[in-house]
């Protein structure tokens, strides 16, 4: 039981890893929009008196800087962590704005960051009678006001056209709220979105695992055998005092590693290599920590300091943890993506967003590790006192099959193919057939988790500057005033 419950323990914990002059040269800074907080229901769906005046303060980002009247609303759905992080790291929708005459607006989702419904963080996940609001649709319908207020109120201009923009989980909202509010949301951008990743969907639970392997050994073709060797070598390390002790030593932790540092290593080290997977950009980025352009490459370049296996991983490992060299020691206890909300996604990893990934050794140099629901389920609402529901989101979203978007239309879906979670998106499906109409859907061959989003860089390849471009042809068809008809 002991081990079903690490093994729930590191499934929560890895999901929450979760254009030419149009696309100049941008990086957002934090000066370049204006903070506002609006008034948000608690609890949308009820319709007693007392929960109808319960309110919570919701953070929105606003840029007006190109806006005009009968311009766009680009509107990003936030994702689990400080909206901040990622104005800073969606430079796309800046770079587009001129062209459109656009609003920017990006807004944060409940229960993160500062957006508390009941003032802090302690306090909003104290008991489940209030952490049982942070759900999807409580999430969307908050965008859904949001939306309705900026048009009616703050632009004074209710006939606007807006699309959503998303990133991973911000990317599922965002193709979402197309289809669940589409007399709000004219279209969306879903970038890195595994939509198709949940409990009883046709799913590949083995893939992300088995695709950051051939990230690696693309990079270099010896790497992902150092890494497979080494899960051995820190068990058997671990299993002596001796060892253990030269273990602290070579990764330079911060703590003396007893039996359960060991098993810390081992999640951080898995972790790390599927978060450097995520973050794999052509150029030097501070997104999940600071890195230097394509880093599995230099990783894999690091570890050649030694035929050491243990000497080698923990060689690359401190390009990840201290590339700056600022840091005197690795904390296991740390992350460095520390604006992302580990509780709130926590939760939701738990009991909505139940993402499935299992390894196999015999195809990935990960150690084997098969996905039980029935014990993470156990273990969540144990955790949460909350029951859980894995396979709510397959009928509510994405059909009884799983790949049922039939009814949808006007969603942008990418992925690249260096990403992990691309095995869990519509990259599995080759076709747009899976909607109504008109929902392009683009792998991109050297993009890493929505390298799209990101502002325009001279390193971009040019498959993620062809999906910019086939993007902002998509936005200029769902903002076009001459009304098209669908042939059904």
């Amino acid at each position: 039981m002991f081990t079903l419950l690490l093994l729930a323990l590191f499934q929560v914990s890895l999901s929450q890893r979760l254009m030419g002059s149009l696309l100049k040269n941008h990086v957002p800074q934090e000066n370049t929009w204006k903070t506002i907080f609006v008034q948000q229901k608690v609890d949308h769906f009820a319709f007693d008196r007392a929960s109808h005046e319960r309110h919570f303060s919701q953070k929105i980002l606003v840029n007006l800087d190109h806006w005009k009247p009968g311009g766009v609303l680009f509107f990003y759905t936030g994702n689990e962590g400080a909206i901040e992080l990622f104005a800073q790291n969606t430079g796309f929708v800046f770079d587009i704005a001129p062209a459109f005459d656009a609003a920017v607006v990006f807004a944060e989702h409940r229960y993160y960051g500062v957006s508390m419904p009941f003032g802090s963080l302690n306090e909003s996940f104290s008991d489940w009678t209030k952490s049982r609001y942070l759900t999807v649709e409580q999430a969307m319908a908050d965008f859904a006001e949001n939306i309705i207020w900026l048009k009616n109120d703050y632009l004074n201009k209710n006939d606007t056209r807006v699309i959503t923009f998303g990133g991973s989980y911000g990317g599922m909202l965002a193709a979402w709220m197309r289809a669940k509010y589409p007399g709000l949301v004219q279209g969306a951008i879903a970038a890195s979105a595994p939509v198709w990743m949940f409990p009883g969907m046709s799913q590949d639970t083995a893939g992300p695992y088995r695709l950051i392997t051939e990230v690696f050994r693309d990079a270099q073709s010896d790497c992902p055998v150092k890494i497979s060797k080494s899960w051995d070598v820190i068990t058997k390390m671990g299993g002596t005092k001796t060892g253990r002790s030269q273990l602290s030593k070579i990764f330079k932790t911060c703590k003396q590693l007893d039996s359960d540092g060991v098993v810390a290593l081992s999640n951080w080290l898995n972790g790390m290599y599927f978060d450097m997977a995520m973050v794999n950009y052509p150029y030097p980025t501070s997104f999940l920590a600071d890195l230097p352009a394509w880093p599995v490459k230099e990783f894999c370049r690091r570890t050649n300091v030694s035929d050491d296996v243990i000497t080698a991983i923990a060689a690359g490992a401190q390009m990840y943890s201290n590339y700056t060299g600022q840091l005197k020691c690795l904390d296991l206890d740390s992350d460095p993506a520390g604006d992302l909300g580990m509780t709130g996604w926590d939760f939701q990893a738990c009991l909505e967003m139940i993402l499935p990934i299992s390894s196999d050794k015999s195809v990935d140099m990960f150690p084997d590790e098969q996905f039980d629901l029935k014990s993470y389920v156990a273990y969540c609402e144990e955790r949460w006192n909350s029951a859980a529901r894995p396979f709510w989101l397959k009928y509510y979203f994405g059909g009884g099959d799983g790949y049922d978007y039939s009814g949808y239309s006007n969603i942008f879906f990418s992925n690249g193919r260096l990403d992990p979670w691309a095995v869990g998106g519509t990259a599995i499906i080759p076709d747009e057939d899976f909607c109504l109409s008109d929902c392009p859907n683009v792998l991109i061959e050297d993009g890493a988790h929505h390298l799209d989003l990101r502002s325009s860089n001279p390193a971009d390849p040019e498959s993620v500057l062809n999906a910019r471009k086939l993007e902002v042809e998509a936005i200029k068809r769902w903002t076009s005033r001459t009304a098209t008809k669908v042939e059904l």
